[in-house]
This record gives C-alpha cells, sequence and structure tokens, in this order.
C-alpha cells in the first residue's frame, strides 16, 4: 500500500505546469491594473506619513512637557515638533503637486485600464 503512495507521488512531481506566465501577466502583487496600484501606493505613502507626524509631534509635546526647564530639552523637543510640523507641510504639498499633475494631464487613474482610459 505504502509503495502505491509513493509512486502515485512520484510520478506526479514529473508533471509540469506552466504557471508562471499566467501568474505574471498583467499582474503587478495582485492588481491588474498598474493606476490601481498606483493610487494605493500613494494613499498607503500618506497615510504612513501622517502617523509618522502624529508619533513625532506628541513625541517632541511629551519631551517639552518632561524637559523640566532645562534650556537643552526644551530646545531639543521645540526642533522636533518644529520638524513634525515641517514634515506635514512637505506632505501636504507633495499631495497637492500629486493632484495637480494628475488633474492638469488629466489622468483618472481609476479610468487607466478600462476600455476608454481617456473617459471620452
Amino acid at each position: 500500500m505504502t509503495i502505491k503512495i509513493i509512486s502515485s507521488a512520484l510520478a506526479a512531481a514529473d508533471i509540469e505546469l506552466p504557471i508562471g506566465e499566467n501568474v505574471t501577466k498583467n499582474n503587478f502583487f495582485g492588481y491588474t491594473c498598474i493606476g490601481h496600484l498606483v493610487s494605493n501606493l500613494v494613499s498607503a505613502a500618506f497615510i504612513i506619513s501622517g502617523i509618522a507626524f502624529f508619533v513625532y509631534l506628541v513625541w517632541g509635546g511629551v519631551e517639552y512637557l518632561i524637559s523640566g526647564g532645562d534650556k537643552s530639552k526644551v530646545e531639543t523637543a521645540q526642533k522636533r515638533i518644529s520638524a513634525a510640523l515641517i514634515g506635514l507641510a512637505i506632505v501636504a504639498s507633495s499631495y497637492a503637486v500629486y493632484m495637480l499633475v494628475l488633474e492638469f494631464f488629466g489622468i483618472n487613474l481609476d479610468a487607466l485600464c478600462t476600455a476608454n482610459p481617456l473617459g471620452n
């Protein structure tokens, strides 16, 4: 009985399946359209940067509160808070530029991979 199971398992090992072509053709990490992938990556980057801003701002605020009046600790906390606010301004301006580029060139990422990508 065990010999039949082993021989059938070894016989199945000789079968080659051409799955590489079907898996990678028009498939970007599970997305069938590169526009959706780019849109989701940009959204994820903005969410991560927003969380990083919040953490950095709270970290600077806590440092400011526990500085105890020490001038160097207060300066460090103020620099951290300023860096968080500057980072937020950079992220907000990069989002504005991203949206302006999409609008200026008339790019609709949702309709990019449809039969009529220009929307005419």
